[in-house]
């Protein structure tokens, strides 16, 4: 059962942070061999000023993609919804404009442990806003969840599989994941 606050009180909840370090791992042991190749190739007589560019490039694209990262946020005020995306700026959705939120645990396979998911949706069912749980903890979710505290918030008992919410309710998934093959 999650707890109601004091309706003048604002969070602000923030991805997990790990995501960051497998993020560097990964681009570091994609272009890291590359550039060194690289180097190795153009120093003796090549266009090594080329691959230094290069080097540079690819350092400040990943100081800028940390700093983005730092920035994603969701803030729940008593008055909006505020949520700072990565790629696409900030969306500041009025409270009032939430019809109601859904807490359930879904499977992407039945192989894979169900992540907890909240959709926050507007009075024609269209999500307003989602937190998954590959990107947030479960805490952070249950958080925002907490804090709508105007919006009747509903637990979903049991895990749902993709399939299955597709086929009940598939304007909660988004447009990659709405695939007509899922629906027989």
């Amino acid at each position: 059962m999650l707890h109601t606050v004091a309706p003048e009180s604002t969070i602000t909840v923030h991805v997990r942070r790990r995501l960051l370090g497998q993020g560097l791992v990964a681009v570091l042991s994609l272009t890291a061999p590359i550039l060194l190749v690289l180097f190795w190739l153009t120093i003796p007589d090549g266009p090594w000023p080329a691959v230094v560019a290069a080097a540079i490039a690819v350092v400040l694209l990943f100081a800028y993609a940390t700093v983005q990262y730092f920035r994603v946020a969701v803030v729940v005020t008593p008055t909006l919804l505020v949520e700072r995306t990565f790629f696409s700026g900030t969306r500041r959705i009025p409270i009032d404009k939430v019809a109601r939120a859904v807490l359930l645990d879904l499977h992407r396979t039945l192989a894979a442990e169900p992540r907890r998911q909240l959709f926050v949706l507007d009075a024609d069912g269209r999500v307003l806003l989602r937190m998954r749980g590959d990107y947030w903890s479960t805490h952070s979710i249950h958080e925002v969840a907490s804090h709508l505290v105007t919006v009747p918030v509903e637990h979903v008992e049991n895990a749902l599989t993709l399939d299955e919410l597709q086929r009940t309710n598939p304007l909660m998934l988004y447009w990659f994941e709405r695939r007509p093959t899922r629906l027989g």
